[in-house]
């Protein structure tokens, strides 16, 4: 039974994954960092399908953490064949006000925390001779920019740049790394309405980000999850420094040339975006 370590599995798109891979045959351990609840309704969900995993908490913003969870899970399953390294923080930061302390905490957790767990898992690859597979979940958000999002996306693009060296220099070995760009996908409640365009949503008119998607829906976790398990498998053993969208064409129609004005250029849209994500990531939380 092939073995893969999956960071951030108790919600969305790593819970998605995790219960996709057990389902195909692999042994599963994924991690969770403030959300056991969810972590106990992945493991509810792998074991009911006849599969296995194993379950750790991990912080992988702290000093030594990754190198610990990448141990733990060759201990649990004795052995690693593919790590998908999925669990980030989010946020939108505006350059105008984000701290040293916010900086240091997304850098920590979305760039040292996912190179630091991927190192470890390509050591043990090496030293055990087994041509695996590393996959980064990173974001549309690496390649198309967005207003207050200077933090997140630029690491998101920071990490799929490192992962094409990450490639070269694992590729005498056998080991490959690729990355994965989930678009708008619906990984949380607050994201689903019954609204129509242009309806009052928590005191703001509700825009269906469905109508910009040229498949006319959002992504689900399962449509990250199959392209996650066919990059981890030997299906895949002639890709390598890749990234591929999962996004439904949403990146694909670039900015505007109409006459209409892009709403992004609205400044009570960007100050009404900001209100409505630091009461969104309040409520919710956002590192699995």
């Amino acid at each position: 039974m092939k073995k893969v370590l999956i960071s951030g599995g108790s919600s969305g798109i790593g819970q998605g994954i995790a219960i996709h891979m057990a389902r195909m045959g692999w042994e599963v351990t994924f991690t969770y960092r403030t959300h056991p609840e969810g972590a106990k309704a992945t493991e509810q969900a792998i074991e009911a399908s006849g599969g296995t995993c194993h379950v750790l908490e991990a912080h992988l913003e702290e000093e030594g953490a990754p190198e610990k969870m990448v141990q733990q899970a060759i201990d649990c399953m004795g052995g690693l064949d593919a790590f998908v390294s999925n669990a980030a923080g989010d946020g939108r930061h505006s350059i105008l006000t984000t701290t040293r302390e916010e900086m240091q905490r997304l850098v920590n957790s979305n760039f040292l925390g996912y190179l630091m767990a991927a190192g470890e898992c390509a050591r043990y690859m090496v030293r055990s001779k087994n041509q695996g597979s590393i996959v980064f979940i990173t974001s549309t958000r690496a390649i198309s920019p967005h207003p207050d999002d200077f933090l997140y996306g630029g690491l998101k693009a920071a990490i799929e740049r490192a992962a094409e060296s990450m490639a070269l220099d694992l590729s005498p070995y056998g080991i490959r790394v690729n990355c994965i760009e989930p678009g708008a996908t619906l990984v949380r409640p607050w994201q689903t309405h019954d609204a129509r365009a242009g309806e009052m949503v928590n005191g703001h008119p509700y825009w269906p980000i469905e109508d910009t998607i040229p498949l006319g829906r959002m992504g689900k976790p399962e449509d990250v999850a199959y392209l996650a398990e066919f990059l981890c498998s030997v299906k895949s053993s002639y890709i390598t420094g890749e990234k591929i969208r999962v996004d439904g064409g949403l990146s694909l129609p670039g900015m505007p040339e109409w006459s209409a004005p892009c709403q992004w250029m609205s400044p009570d849209w960007m100050a009404r975006q900001r209100e409505e994500m630091d009461e969104i990531f309040q409520a919710y939380p956002q590192e699995t």
